[in-house]
């Protein structure tokens, strides 16, 4: 059972990465109203983080580092104090997984490797954020030892923009199959790991056996 279901999720990351893709190209969301092509750097400000020192970076939040920090390759712990309020999709610079992007909800920390999106005009924020995966930010990286990712490339990038009411009609419709194929507490990988429990559970009573008396 365990199996179908690591299948069926597969299936179903695939199905959603094809269906996001499609409902924000260009041709889809010109075929539900006005849609401007737009530079990031035009409607975006981009700025990375702060620098910290790896030591004082926790691996479990508890109730002094209460912040998650945000590097180049997303969540790398927890600090005691915080570079940004509000919820902001953040873009890794450096490192071999650079041009990948964060959702991170507010208050947080962003390093120095991480490229913090704010929106000078209105945006839905959830729409942004999942406009800039389909983007591929990845591939204007530097080709080198140490990949890089300049915030002058990604500001000259361009994507398209349908009117506010449509972002969130997209990002809703998103979201909700993001927390299907994602979301540990809910949609597929909470059934897998529900099974998983259930099978560990069951595998050691049934493979627990009384001890017999010894003479």
């Amino acid at each position: 059972l365990e199996a179908e279901l690591e299948a069926e999720l597969e299936a179903r990351r695939t199905q959603y990465e094809h269906y996001r893709n499609h409902l924000l190209s260009y041709e889809s969301l010109a075929a539900h109203g006005p849609v401007e092509m737009v530079k990031l750097g035009d409607m975006l400000e981009l700025r990375a983080g702060n620098s910290i020192s790896s030591k004082y970076i926790f691996e479990q939040a508890d109730s002094e580092y209460i912040y998650p920090c945000y590097g180049a390759n997303g969540l790398r712990g927890y600090v005691q104090s915080m570079t940004h309020e509000n919820d902001a999709s953040i873009i890794g610079r450096q490192g071999a997984l650079c041009g990948n992007v964060t959702y991170a909800y507010g208050p947080f920390f962003a390093t120095e490797h991480a490229v913090v999106v704010t929106p000078r005009v209105a945006l839905s924020q959830r729409w942004l954020y999942h406009s800039l995966i389909v983007a591929d930010l990845s591939q204007y990286a530097t080709k080198s030892a140490q990949p890089g990712l300049s915030v002058r490339r990604v500001a000259g990038v361009e994507i398209p923009v349908p009117c506010l009411s449509e972002q969130r009609r997209i990002a809703d419709l998103l979201d909700r199959f993001d927390a299907l194929v994602n979301d540990i507490s809910s949609g597929l990988p909470a059934e897998i790991n529900a099974r998983r429990t259930q099978y560990e559970y069951y595998r050691d009573r049934l493979m627990s056996f009384p001890e017999n008396p010894t003479d």
